[in-house]
């Protein structure tokens, strides 16, 4: 199971690499360490996640009918994406009503990737347990490993 825990904390690093990737496809080649940062933060984030994941997948096992376990998984992943709104219109709100509005463009995109970079790390710590255990599922399903 370790092993299994191991191999989808990778597979999600190495997503959140290429989409990241993806984003500054266009940008120039100092923006390279943009995916490598986010990768190493959802690598990181992924150990604790790892408890949720298998809460996640214990209570996924428990249901037999294949149809509830289906709707389960998606359900789950409709409230974990309305709590990523809550999280979202939280946090701006709070800079809307209590951090100072820069007069300067600088100071303002400064703030900005600041908000940005605090709203994916609490979007990730939610949503990250619901991925790995899909993946966890996936990889016990389909997936041969030896121990």
């Amino acid at each position: 199971m370790k092993k299994i825990n191991m191999i989808s904390r990778i597979i999600l690093s190495i997503i959140v690499f290429i989409l990241f990737s993806i984003f500054i496809m266009n940008e120039d080649s100092s923006w390279i360490i943009i995916p490598i940062i986010f990768s190493v933060i959802t690598f990181g984030l992924s150990f604790p996640s790892t408890i949720f994941a298998q809460k996640i997948i214990k209570i996924g096992d428990k249901i037999n009918n294949k149809l509830l376990k289906v709707l389960y998984y998606i359900l789950l992943l409709i409230i974990l994406l309305v709590l990523c709104l809550v999280i979202y219109f939280i946090i701006i709100n709070i800079y809307d009503k209590h951090i100072i509005h820069p007069n300067e463009f600088m100071d303002a995109l400064d703030i900005g990737l600041l908000l940005l970079f605090i709203i994916y790390c609490l979007i990730l710590a939610v949503v990250l347990p619901y991925f790995q255990a899909i993946i966890i599922n996936i990889l016990k399903k389909y997936a041969t490993i030896k121990k």
